[in-house]
């Protein structure tokens, strides 16, 4: 079997095109995801009544579906009901006309909600009951505590994971073209979709998936051992 190196630099500059694409199909919803993933977290640690039990389904029926089952769902439903609201509402938008690429974040952001609200539910019960004690015995309100108490401490112990979520958004944002979004892998296969060199194509778009994502479990392991070295610092 030849492997032509040329044709896998030519995907790859042609899947490097598309390296935007895929860096915001995957902090998109990782920023969305993680704003809502918290409430969700709250919402479930504090037990509010009718809320944590429809959160607690929410979350059991996502993590239980496969990501490319929630692109493919979220399309159909979105082409289908999107045309039919805009003519009820006398909307001047049609599905035809949004870009896919906002289906798809959509779809990603809903996977990494019910994945991070779980991770930011396990960092919750990780902060000792009694700084919550303490906070409530010098006065301050629900918000107060969950703002200076709680929130300062739930990133930094949630982050090694929050990370690894966001890698795992950017390899499954190689599942887009499911809903006609070209991303890395895409744009090195439309190249091989003309002489059928796929391994050369597959080559290439790993050769930038690996260093992508290595360079995110740097910065992660490098967070880490700062925020060791800080909270060694802290009890010395």
């Amino acid at each position: 079997m030849d492997f032509d190196f040329p044709f896998m630099f030519k995907a790859l500059a042609a899947a490097l095109q598309y390296l935007p694409t895929t860096l915001l199909l995957g902090f998109l919803p990782l920023i969305l995801g993680s704003v809502f993933g918290l409430v969700i977290a709250l919402v479930r640690f504090y037990e509010i009544s009718v809320l944590s039990t429809f959160f607690k389904w929410f979350v059991t029926i996502f993590k239980a579906i496969p990501v490319i089952l929630i692109l493919l769902v979220t399309y159909i439903i979105s082409s289908d009901m999107l045309d039919q609201l805009a003519k009820s509402w006398s909307w001047d938008i049609s599905f035809k006309n949004i870009d896919r690429k906002w289906v798809a974040i959509f779809a990603l952001t809903l996977y990494a909600t019910s994945g991070l609200s779980e991770i930011f539910r396990g960092s919750l019960s990780a902060i000792p009951k009694g700084q919550f004690d303490a906070a409530y015995s010098i006065g301050l309100s629900g918000t107060q505590v969950i703002r200076r108490v709680v929130i300062p401490q739930v990133f930094p112990i949630a982050f090694p994971m929050i990370n690894s979520t966001l890698i795992s958004l950017i390899k499954a944002s190689s599942l887009v073209s499911m809903v006609s979004v070209v991303d890395i892998l895409n744009g090195a296969l439309i190249e091989a979709n003309v002489n059928y060199r796929f391994l050369e194509a597959y080559v290439a778009a790993s050769l930038i998936y690996w260093p992508v994502c290595a360079a995110l479990e740097g910065i992660s392991s490098g967070y880490e051992r700062y925020f060791s070295r800080s909270k060694r610092r802290g009890f010395a």
